[in-house]
């Protein structure tokens, strides 16, 4: 646990101002949305809900450049003068992405924290139930199901090269994997859709939900895709969480592989 922590600590010292600058720049896109000032409400909203989607994609980019520094940072044993013997692989990869998941997740609840007030400012009352799944459900849930697994994604790239570097050009292996994730991702992607709702539906949102249920919208559209994903005979049945446990699942398989590589490799 000692280990944990001297590694949690140096990743901290070394990623601190990626994780700050990160999460300052969200002033930023408080300010933007706050110089939207469009008279209709919907496009004024639409606008703002436009500047949190582009902060969240960036942060994800922002996010896996600062995890995928991870080659070469922690070789030759650097760290053994604080921790008296060489550290385990795990450790190595746990430690990293302890730190960007943390990162994340604040960065992730502010922006909910932004999207309560986009809403409130169009005139939208909440419920408390509401504001709480604006602030920390949807956040965690997106997290879950797409960031996490992304960064685990990222490190498991980046070691992977890493070990290939020994014996030849890291770069070969590395884009057999980038183009082999997409195929292999709509495969899970898919087998998730397929097994979605066996297990209740977490109703995420559910003032929202069941008036998206009642709106004549969702009754002509009820046959789509879309609408039955979250509405079944009229009614809102809620998010899926299956999509969250076999992602996270995902996430954690990854992160054993990247830490046995790294175990291997530096052991």
């Amino acid at each position: 646990m000692k280990r944990f922590k001297t590694l949690l600590w140096l990743e901290y010292r070394r990623s601190r101002v990626w994780a700050a600058a990160l999460i300052g720049s969200l002033a930023f896109w408080a300010w933007g949305m706050h110089q939207v000032r469009l008279a209709e409400i919907g496009e004024r909203l639409g606008v703002r809900a436009g500047l949190l989607t582009g902060a969240a994609l960036i942060g994800v980019l922002v996010l896996c450049l600062m995890i995928g520094r991870i080659r070469g940072e922690t070789r030759q044993g650097q760290y053994q003068v604080l921790l008296l013997s060489p550290p385990s692989g795990y450790l190595h990869v746990l430690a990293r992405f302890a730190f960007a998941l943390i990162t994340a997740l604040v960065y992730a609840v502010i922006i909910g924290g932004l999207a309560w007030w986009a809403v409130s400012q169009a005139g939208v009352i909440l419920t408390a139930g509401s504001v709480g799944d604006i602030l920390f459900s949807v956040p965690l849930y997106l997290v879950g199901t797409t960031v996490a697994p992304l960064l685990a994604w990222t490190l498991l790239l980046m070691v992977f090269i890493s070990a290939y570097r020994v014996s030849g050009p890291g770069w070969v292996p590395g884009v057999v994997m980038v183009l082999g994730t997409p195929f292999l991702f709509r495969w899970i992607g898919e087998w998730i859709v397929r097994i979605s709702y066996t297990l209740p539906g977490w109703r995420m949102l559910n003032t929202f939900g069941i008036q998206m249920a009642r709106s004549e919208e969702a009754t002509s559209m009820a046959h789509s895709e879309e609408i039955e994903f979250l509405i079944l005979n009229g009614e809102y049945i809620g998010v899926p969480q299956e999509p969250l446990w076999i992602m996270l699942a995902i996430t954690v398989v990854m992160l054993l592989i990247a830490g046995r590589i790294w175990q291997e490799v530096e052991g």
